[in-house]
């Protein structure tokens, strides 16, 4: 009686896996990095050549307005060109501006936050200072929680806080009593007292951390 088991099927062979070496993982980026340059590169040049045909073809206009003795056509096409340019000039100016002013209120506020005890509590005055240009300087004033004008030097406005009843808990021992405030840090002592007015002019977390350090309202 003959065996009739069929034989074993042969496993098929694992892909090769190919494996890369440091230089050649090196010179695959570097590939793709110069590729990167040139499709950026080339997309700077479309865009330059594309105003430049613009700029030709408001000149053609121009010329040929000119030529054709259609100055009033000839002075719309100069104003065309002339609003454009000013209007992107403009917003690219504003932009820069407003970038301006706004690290020069990050930077003020940076230095009041040694003065706090957490440096985070600067966040209850940053609604205080106020940073804006002043032709071509950027001028910043301080005000209180009504948005009156207290100061524009930034050592009256610590001294300032160092004696408001919303702030002076906040703020650290050596720079209360450099501000002159009187009493102990924290507890009712340190937030002291508030008017309805000069509570409600306050921000959410001021409120919160007057009560928690025991402040009372007077009417």
């Amino acid at each position: 009686m003959s065996d009739t088991t069929p034989a074993p099927k042969a496993e098929p062979e694992a892909p090769t896996v190919k494996t890369y070496t440091e230089e050649e993982v090196n010179a695959l980026v570097g590939g793709l990095k110069t590729k990167v340059d040139e499709l950026l590169s080339e997309k700077k040049t479309v865009a330059q050549k594309a105003k430049e045909a613009e700029q030709a073809r408001i000149s053609a206009e121009q010329e040929a307005a000119k030529k054709a003795g259609e100055l009033d056509k000839f002075e719309q096409s100069l104003r065309s060109g002339f609003e454009k340019e000013k209007g992107e000039l403009s917003a690219t100016l504003d932009a820069l501006k407003s970038r301006v002013v706004g690290e020069s209120k990050k930077a003020m506020l940076g230095q009041f936050m040694g003065s706090f005890v957490a440096p985070e509590s600067v966040d209850v005055i940053a609604q205080l200072v106020k940073t804006e240009f002043d032709g071509t300087e950027v001028k910043t004033q301080f005000t209180d929680f009504a948005g009156n004008v207290i100061t524009t030097d930034a050592a009256e406005f610590k001294k300032w806080m160092a004696k408001h009843p919303a702030i002076s808990h906040l703020m650290k021992a050596e720079v209360m009593q450099g501000g002159g405030a009187t009493g102990s840090k924290g507890g009712a002592s340190g937030a002291g007292t508030l008017n309805r007015k000069q509570f409600e002019n306050l921000d959410h977390t001021a409120r919160k951390q007057f009560f928690a350090d025991g402040g009372k309202l007077t009417d």
